[in-house]
């Protein structure tokens, strides 16, 4: 497969459309419970972790 090469600028728009993604899935699986207990096992670890994170700045 021939490598392809992007401009700065295409780098860019390419960033922002995988953050876009990013952010849509993970919205999808926090406002979907039942969609998260069948998620990927990382996908999981990923919400536990970010609770886990949530309750230590609360409680701190």
């Amino acid at each position: 497969m021939a490598r392809v090469e992007l401009t700065p600028e295409e780098n860019l728009l390419l960033l922002r459309e995988i953050e876009a993604n990013r952010a849509f899935i993970l919205l999808a699986y926090q406002s979907d419970p039942a969609l998260l207990k069948v998620a990927d096992p990382q996908i999981r670890r990923l919400f536990e972790n970010g609770h886990e994170a949530t309750r230590k700045i609360g409680d701190g």
